[in-house]
């Protein structure tokens, strides 16, 4: 019988593994240049860099030995590709090109790569080279002209971002959004015009537009501070909380080294309610300053009071009125954060970052102004022309509405620009856009007008702005139709006409701030006592309300609107 077959046996092995991995070969790599052995620390680097072809790292050693070997132009071409596709943070990169082109002979280029190194890190590791190398450029090289036209170039991307920003700030965004788009074709890779843009569009309501331009951006420049924190404003709009969250996580772990990106993120992270941070980043500002910035100081007592650091708050908004006495705008915050610590409250209601007193409180203002027919400072106030431009792409039927009426006492150019992009949507109601018709031709604007009416693009031809002021909205009519009923009992067809230039009249001078007419009979009462009067006749209001079925009293209201110049109606019904 045959032996049973046995398994081999295993022989222990004395071999230790080892891991290969990028590590590894960057170990090599620097092993074999402290031998001065740059042939075999070149092949190791590019070994590490198979590894791990994401770690920018790997790729500049790659270059810098390059460059020790004299293949300049290939050590361009990595770095290149480093602040392409890798790290576009890593500037030190444009100081190792300046050197590459330098020994290539390209001096300008050399120049241009020094001042844009020098650009965004004025106090970095390289930067007193950077200096010295722009020296021997200039005095042994005949250089600096490249530099006077890249300094032309800055002041002029200076002025164009200010008048860009002041566009803004006085709420002109279309044509802020105009001017931004001629400046992204004169500077294609310029990404402070796309930025704000970017805003531009969304302070319009345009958030598509707004959300494609800053991921643009962010397509160039992965880390722009910026763009990152218009976007994640963007997407807390809309309620994506999902891509909200993914920019987040980033924007917390932002330590940025620049006042202005600072600044920026500080209140950005406000807006999104990350007070904490808002708090840190702000003090850092304020360590950064000297206590002057009135705006600055209210972030910091904002982020404290949202904290719940009201006694602090309190302090900074005292200081904020020592500096802004002019302004009403810390005496308000500084009697709501009174009123919650008299109340014993720890909190108070949520403050915004902007150094603006609330909207909503705002908004009551201009609504009594407007029922004068004044234009309050709010006209240009950016926070309220955003706020309406806002309202008439996203409000309710009402809200916009009244918008479009709030435009006609407005009436300036971006107004024009927005009514007419609205008589193009083929989404909103024939209604509405009969209403932004009526405000365009009321404030003279040139017709014809493209618009998109029953269904169809037509050209409306320019009519006087009474024309089809009775068809906007039925209770005017209705009034009117029951007046002219009433008096053609008794004074025949020439009240007629008295009736209509009487009430549409009034219509002209309270369009901005009409009344909703809840009622229509108190109106055609008090219109036609008005015409009455007008002709002559003898009657008394109660003998008119009874023919209605109205207060006298109600009457005598609508009558003194109807007939006062500049003023609305007292109690609308």
């Amino acid at each position: 019988m045959d032996k049973p077959k046995r398994e081999p046996e295993r022989r222990v092995s004395n071999v230790i593994p080892f891991q290969v991995d990028g590590a590894f070969f960057f170990e090599r790599a620097v092993h074999y240049l402290d031998r001065h052995d740059l042939k075999n620390a070149l092949k190791n680097f590019r070994k590490a860099v198979e590894y791990e072809p994401d770690n920018p790292v790997h790729h500049c050693n790659l270059a810098g030995v390059l460059s020790e070997l004299g293949d300049f132009e290939e050590s361009n071409r990595i770095l290149e590709k480093i602040l392409k596709d890798i790290a576009p943070d890593m500037v030190e990169c444009w100081f190792y090109m300046a050197n590459n082109y330098a020994n290539l002979g390209q001096y300008d280029l050399s120049e241009d790569y020094a001042a844009r190194y020098l650009e965004h890190e004025p106090e970095g590791e390289f930067a007193e080279d950077a200096e010295e190398m722009l020296q021997i450029l200039v005095q042994e090289f005949g250089g600096g002209k490249v530099l006077e036209e890249r300094k032309k170039r800055q002041e002029e991307e200076q002025r164009e971002q200010d008048q860009a920003r002041r566009l803004l700030e006085e709420g002109r965004f279309i044509e802020a959004s105009e001017y931004l788009e001629r400046a992204i074709e004169q500077q294609p890779d310029s990404t402070a015009p796309r930025n704000n843009l970017s805003l531009a569009y969304y302070y319009l309501g345009e958030l598509d537009k707004a959300i494609e331009i800053a991921q643009d951006v962010l397509s160039r420049d992965n880390s722009n501070v910026h763009a990152l924190c218009n976007l994640a404003v963007f997407y807390q709009h809309l309620g994506d909380k999902e891509n909200l969250q993914q920019i987040l996580e980033g924007l917390r772990k932002l330590y940025p080294l620049y006042f202005d990106h600072t600044y920026k993120l500080a209140t950005t992270m406000g807006i999104l309610g990350e007070h904490a941070t808002a708090y840190r980043l702000f003090r850092q500002l304020l360590r950064w300053s000297d206590r002057s910035d009135p705006m600055l100081l209210h972030c910091v007592a904002a982020a404290a009071a949202n904290l719940g650091f009201l006694e602090k708050a309190r302090k900074i908004w005292l200081e904020v009125e020592e500096l802004d006495p002019e302004s009403e705008i810390p005496a308000f915050f500084l009697k709501k954060v009174n009123k919650a610590l008299e109340a014993g409250k720890g909190t108070m209601q949520s403050v915004s970052y902007q150094y603006h007193i609330p909207f909503n409180e705002q908004f009551k203002a201009m609504k009594e102004q407007l029922q004068n027919g004044k234009l309050g400072a709010w006209r240009n106030d950016p926070l309220v022309r955003s706020s309406l431009f806002w309202a008439l792409r996203h409000g309710d039927l009402e809200t916009k509405m009244q918008v479009i009426q709030t435009f006609a006492l407005i009436a300036d150019k971006e107004v024009e620009a927005a009514l007419r992009e609205f008589l193009k949507n083929a989404d909103e109601i024939d209604q509405l856009k009969k209403l932004a018709l009526y405000v365009l031709r009321h404030m003279g604007a040139d017709g014809p007008f493209e618009a998109h009416l029953e269904g169809e693009e037509i050209l409306l031809r320019v009519e006087q702005p009474s024309d089809d002021l009775l068809t906007l909205k039925p209770e005017w009519q209705e009034v009117l139709t029951l007046a002219e009923a009433s008096l053609q009992e008794s004074c025949g067809a020439k009240a007629d006409g008295v009736a209509r230039e009487i009430w549409v009249a009034f219509l002209q001078r309270t369009f901005h701030a009409s009344p909703r007419i809840q009622r229509t009979a108190p109106w055609a009462a008090a219109l036609e006592y008005a015409v009455r009067k007008q002709l002559g006749e003898k009657i008394s209001q109660a003998e008119i309300a009874k023919r209605y079925e109205v207060s006298p009293n109600s009457v005598s209201r609508m009558y003194r609107s109807l007939t006062t110049k500049n003023e609305t109606p007292e109690t609308p019904e």
